[in-house]
């Protein structure tokens, strides 16, 4: 089962800080961090985000790129109730698959489907009838990234789905909220659209909701008041990024996330926090907040586990309770004076006095000497810099200081970037060029995210990217690139171009890069004379190579003897010379589904390899199975003209040598997929008696 896509496509760097910053935050030291110039610290992530995102890169993603949507051969054949332009996977028929397939409208959903995922297409209307076989089947419904605007749906559409228990809609063009008449619903994204108001009301009987999510759009108080009295279990409120003046009002007393960062708000009312008794993380920053505007005690709540006042205007410490654990006042205008007043008011009884004296020492030693906690990665002069310097355009993260967050802004041009960042996020913009003075500053970059932009390879100047001796991690897939850039930095690691206009790959290209381990061609224009040892000399250390959807007629040739992974899906191929993975002694994932390969086309022991484990070979025109090594563990030969398959012909022992112990001499088969042959049930008795480790066949 594929996984719903996050909505935050900042990557794995982002992706993980966002949980370690966000709702799953730490809870184990204490602290606060000003200074007399006012400014202050955030928590430092505590984990190596790069070391982390490769292993699961490498471990999770090993062909698909994170943000690429699997092809119908990854996702497995359709069920026969599924929409033409979709995929409804056997193993899960009650999904169906309509993302990334550049729709104009919602298409007739069928019976029996209860999770649909229509992202990131370029859907503008929902028209009348389209979900009338499931109006009481559909959970979840899933239009992130479309040009849906509230004119466009038809009544009777998503107003009927009485048992939707999660609606995503962001990034869209709604100017009013879509709420489905479901008391089922938990779960409400519109992020990123145009609310200009949320009529109250709207979520009265939603006693099951959870989570809403309604940052980046123009909602103002008056435009929310009273919208959040119905649902009594709601945990998490995001509104960040609004138009409001002040905490939204109303808010059920179950509330333990209230984020409402970028606003307007200059003031929290007497007492508001005393409504709301479950109240954990509260996010006020990046707002107007003076002294005046905060009452005496206001934020002084014993439920409070992190308060996040940064880059307001405040000039006083606010009184706070001793069970706090992260106060952030980074970016105030707070001097000293006031920070030993507001530490007075801090003070416990005197019955208390000596059991909480030790927390209040840290306190006052982490206040004095807050340069030398800030953590080893970034000193504290560095990390104020680093915040400070943030483009307008962008977001930095306090927690995640070396982050710079500039995607979805529809930029055309990338701004002053901080000298400290260390991952860019540049993803869903306009950007057409990149020239050597848009990251001048960026010396120390080591993970950069260009995909989804308009950059030609003319746009590419020279030398922009060999500039950056640090880059390990290089994203720009889907843009409109003719050749693979040049030169490149000798640090790099990982390479992703795919779904650009590639047709050539310079010779020389990759002369000097001994660390690159993962090279992503897929989707672009390269034929057999782009792909050759000439092109891809130098590539000593790689791992995996992805050519799939390219106008390969041949095997490629030059691939070095490191590759384990080999990806060649969608090609035109229709023949394997004899020997030719002699020089491959590690592949071990080989892939080859939607090509042209006819068992005449190889010789039958051309797989007969020792360290395949993976093997694909689906909609091809196969007409017998070929010799199978004894380690290889998935055999995918769906989709060919098989017409019989007898296993004293495939066995790789001799079946009267297997008995009935499990030991290494037995065939490490377990997965078999032969559906979509002409291979009529059951399979053949000796099949089962060579690969007795077999849990899996499909036929």
């Amino acid at each position: 089962m594929r996984h719903l896509p996050n909505a935050n496509e900042g990557g794995p760097a982002s992706t993980l800080c966002g949980l370690l910053g966000g709702q799953q935050i730490q809870r184990s030291a204490r602290f606060v961090k000003v200074r007399k110039d006012g400014s202050g610290g955030g928590a430092m992530c505590p984990l190596r985000v790069p070391l982390l995102a490769i292993l699961v890169s490498m471990a999770l993603c090993q062909y698909y790129d994170y943000e690429d949507q699997p092809s119908s051969s990854m996702l497995g054949p359709s069920g026969p109730n599924c929409n033409q332009e979709c995929d409804c996977p056997i193993s899960f028929p009650s999904a169906m698959y309509c993302d990334s397939r550049k729709l104009k409208s919602v298409p007739v959903v069928p019976t029996g489907i209860k999770y649909l995922y229509l992202q990131n297409n370029q859907i503008d209307e929902i028209k009348a009838g389209v979900f009338d076989n499931v109006t009481a089947e559909l959970r979840w419904l899933v239009l992130d990234n479309n040009q849906i605007t509230n004119a466009k749906i038809a009544k009777g559409t998503i107003d009927k789905l009485t048992v939707l228990e999660k609606l995503f809609f962001s990034n869209n063009g709604l100017t009013e909220p879509v709420i489905p008449p479901s008391k089922a619903l938990d779960e409400l994204k519109i992020m990123h659209n145009k609310l200009s108001k949320f009529p109250s009301g709207l979520l009265s009987d939603k006693e099951n909701l959870t989570s809403v999510n309604l940052q980046h759009n123009h909602l103002t108080s008056d435009a929310i008041s009273g919208a959040f009295k119905g649902p009594k279990k709601l945990l998490s409120l995001d509104v960040s990024h609004n138009k409001l003046k002040k905490l939204p009002a109303g808010v059920p007393s179950s509330l333990e996330i209230l984020y409402a960062d970028y606003n307007d708000i200059d003031s929290v009312g007497t007492g508001y926090l005393n409504k709301l008794p479950s109240l954990q993380y509260l996010r006020i920053s990046h707002n107007k907040l003076v002294d005046s505007g905060l009452p005496a005690g206001v934020f002084n709540v014993s439920s409070l586990v992190e308060l996040d006042l940064s880059f307001n205007k405040l000039q006083s410490i606010p009184e706070i309770n001793q069970q706090l654990e992260q106060l952030y006042l980074q970016a105030n205008e707070i001097n000293i004076s006031s920070t030993m007043k507001s530490l007075r008011c801090c003070l416990p009884p005197a019955s208390r006095f000596h059991s909480e004296m030790a927390h209040l020492v840290r306190l006052l030693c982490i206040l004095f000497v807050v340069g030398s906690v800030i953590g080893q990665d970034m000193p504290y002069e560095e990390y104020m810099a680093q915040i400070q310097a943030c483009p307008q355009e962008c977001r930095c993260l306090p927690n995640f200081p070396r982050a710079v967050y500039c995607d979805n802004k529809g930029l055309k041009t990338i701004p002053k970037i901080p000298p400290n960042t260390w991952y860019l996020y540049l993803q869903n913009n306009l950007i057409e060029v990149l020239s050597p003075d848009a990251l001048r500053n960026a010396t120390q970059l080591r993970w950069l995210n260009l995909n989804r932009n308009k950059i030609t390879s003319e746009g590419l100047e020279e030398g922009v990217l060999k500039a950056m001796s640090h880059l390990a991690h290089l994203y720009m897939d889907d843009n409109l690139l003719s050749s693979v850039p040049s030169p490149l930095p000798a640090s790099l690691e990982h390479l992703r171009l795919s779904r650009n206009r590639i047709s050539k790959i310079p010779a020389g290209v990759f002369i000097g890069l001994d660390k690159l381990s993962l090279l992503d061609l897929q989707g672009n224009k390269l034929m057999d004379d782009a792909v050759t040892e000439v092109s891809l000399k130098g590539l000593s250390n790689l791992v995996q190579i992805n050519l799939a959807k390219n106008q390969l007629i041949s095997m490629p040739l030059g691939l070095p003897p490191t590759t384990s992974q080999i990806f060649l899906d969608g090609n035109n191929i229709e023949k394997i010379p004899a020997g030719y993975f002699k020089g491959l002694p590690k592949v071990a994932f080989l892939r080859l589904n939607h090509n042209k390969l006819g068992s005449s086309g190889f010789p039958n022991n051309v797989f007969n390899i020792s360290s395949i484990l993976d093997l694909q070979l689906s909609h091809n025109q196969l007409t017998e199975v070929p010799v199978i090594p004894p380690g290889l563990e998935h055999l995918h030969l769906d989709h060919n003209k098989i017409k019989s398959v007898s296993g004293s012909n495939i066995c790789p022992v001799s079946i009267d040598a297997v008995d009935d112990s499990i030991n290494e001499s037995v065939p490490r088969l377990r997965y078999l997929r032969l559906d979509g042959n002409e291979i009529k049930p059951p399979i053949s008795r000796d099949v089962i008696l060579c690969f007795r480790l077999l849990t899996s066949i499909v036929i």
